[in-house]
């Protein structure tokens, strides 16, 4: 049975997991740094904002803000978008390039301008199109690198809804960012190069604006981006409840302390590492049952019904996880 897919017609944040097939070991150092440069083109091309990411050997995970008004552009945007996916090339769909599109707009409502705006604007706010772009794209090119032909990810990506409140974001966020120290790849996450928080200390723009949006407070950009290394740091110094998944030595976490930043919200993420993939809805209750959540459950044709999990910042947050019936044992999906 094929992974459920929740979508919502409204601006919204999706973490978005794609696993390269039967979960092999294909991304080496060029293919992780080729992976994020498709990455950012995608985005650009869709109109979507990358929040934060985090590509493995074997794994990718994204997180996303889609929104579906990105649809809305003029026709210069629509030339400017084109040419951040595929650059001085034409695209093997229309065989133009970027200035011989710019042309073929110019020529008014003919039929062929008409047929190239709807179908660029089709591949722009969805988060399935994102991927879809993202995946072919980077396929092709490994494939061509590699000599090899194919498929190189699993039949579909997961991807979980998130209520797109700061501090549930940035939670998420700093699971993602931490995947690599999970991992034993890094003892930090800042030593790991393949990640939106590490790019982001390199001076990537934009992903510092994404993730000091989640730790807003005192000390602009800066101030943000040590609230949000304690999150990860603090997650990553605390042993889950059977003892193990401690991975960041406490002696750095007490020197990150030592330096300005705040230990209070690291307890947020002592939620389990499954909470945040297993599922395709996230947020607090209300916003699964009478908010954009439960609305874009709704359209499911089997709505999975919200599943409590844990008490933070006194918000009820929970999962809406959809159950499979096995010789009649339900499972959560």
């Amino acid at each position: 049975m094929g992974e459920i897919r929740i979508k919502s017609d409204q601006c919204c944040v999706y973490h978005v997991i794609a696993r390269v097939v039967h979960r092999r070991y294909l991304m080496g150092d060029l293919e992780r740094e080729v992976w994020v440069h498709a990455l950012h083109r995608a985005a650009r091309f869709s109109g979507a904002e990358v929040v934060t990411y985090c590509v493995l050997e074997n794994h990718a995970h994204i997180l996303v803000r889609i929104d579906p008004r990105a649809r809305e552009c003029d026709d210069a945007e629509l030339v400017r978008r084109f040419e951040a996916l595929y650059g001085t090339s034409r695209a093997g769909w229309c065989q133009l390039d970027a200035p011989g599109l710019a042309h073929a707009l110019a020529q008014g409502e003919t039929e062929e301008a008409v047929r190239l705006r709807s179908r660029l604007r089709a591949r722009m706010g969805d988060v399935s199109e994102f991927m879809r772009t993202l995946r072919q794209r980077y396929t092709k090119w490994y494939n061509r690198t590699h000599e090899t032909v194919g498929t190189l990810w699993a039949e579909r990506f997961r991807s979980v809804l998130v209520e797109d409140k700061p501090w549930l974001v940035g939670l998420v966020a700093a699971y993602i960012d931490l995947n690599p120290v999970r991992a034993g790849l890094a003892d930090l996450p800042e030593d790991y190069r393949w990640s939106g928080y590490t790019e982001a200390l390199a001076g990537n723009a934009d992903l510092q604006r994404s993730l000091a949006w989640c730790c807003r407070g005192e000390g602009g950009i800066g101030g943000a981006l040590a609230r949000y290394r304690l999150r990860m740091l603090g997650k990553g110094a605390a042993a889950k409840r059977d003892g193990t998944g401690c991975r960041v030595d406490r002696d750095a976490l007490l020197a990150a302390h030592r330096q300005g930043g705040e230990l209070k919200e690291h307890e947020l993420l002592q939620l389990k590492a499954r909470f945040f993939s297993h599922g395709v809805a996230l947020g607090t209750l209300d916003w699964l049952r009478s908010g954009e959540g439960g609305r874009a459950l709704a359209r499911l044709p089997r709505p999975p019904g919200p599943a409590p999990m844990e008490a933070v910042e006194a918000a009820d947050l929970c999962v809406a996880r959809r159950k499979y019936r096995t010789g009649g044992l339900e499972l959560p999906g």
